[in-house]
C-alpha cells in the first residue's frame, strides 16, 4: 500500500496577510499510480481570480506531493 501525502501552502503577499495550510492523504495499491498522482498533482502557482477581481498583491499557493510506502 501506497499513501500519497498532499500539503497545500497558500501564502498572502500582503505584510499583514495570513497563511493557510491543509494535509491530505490518498491511498494506492501501487507505487507507479501514487507517484503519477503526485506528479499531476504537485505545483505552484499564483492564485488567480477571474472576472475582474484583483488580489494586490498576490497570494501564491504551492501544493507538495510525496509517496510513502506503509
Amino acid at each position: 500500500m501506497w499513501t500519497l501525502i498532499l500539503v497545500t501552502l497558500v501564502v498572502s503577499g500582503a505584510p499583514t496577510g495570513g497563511v493557510g495550510t491543509t494535509t491530505t492523504f490518498l491511498d494506492f495499491r501501487d507505487e507507479a499510480s501514487c507517484q503519477t498522482g503526485a506528479a499531476a498533482l504537485a505545483t505552484v502557482d499564483q492564485v488567480t481570480i477571474q472576472r475582474g477581481v484583483q488580489i494586490s498583491p498576490a497570494a501564491i499557493y504551492r501544493i507538495v506531493a510525496k509517496c510513502v510506502q506503509r
